[in-house]
């Protein structure tokens, strides 16, 4: 029996569906603030990362990060092809 695709695709549309709302609602709170508070935040953003970046630090950030995102896709397609059953097909 081979593995249906569909729940993968799911997963990815579905993460993908989250990370876009995710963005809108983010900068819909930037553009109500105003154009000078998105700047003084950017300012402040960059002093930020002025001070604390690191190859190392950004290394493992990253790959923490690469991890969390396969497991949290891998999570919703578990749960995809436990609700969508594939279509056995006989020969």
């Amino acid at each position: 029996m081979r593995e249906s695709k569909t729940p993968r695709v799911l997963a990815a549309v579905f993460i993908g569906l989250l990370f876009g709302a995710y963005k809108h609602f983010q900068q819909v709170k930037v553009l109500a603030a105003g154009r000078e508070a998105y700047l003084a935040d950017q300012s402040l953003y960059f002093d930020k990362i002025t001070k604390t970046h690191s190859t190392g630090f950004m290394l493992i950030a990253g790959v923490i990060l690469a991890v969390v995102a396969v497991a949290l896709y891998e999570g919703i397609s578990l749960g995809f092809s436990k609700l969508i059953r594939p279509v056995e097909v006989e020969e």
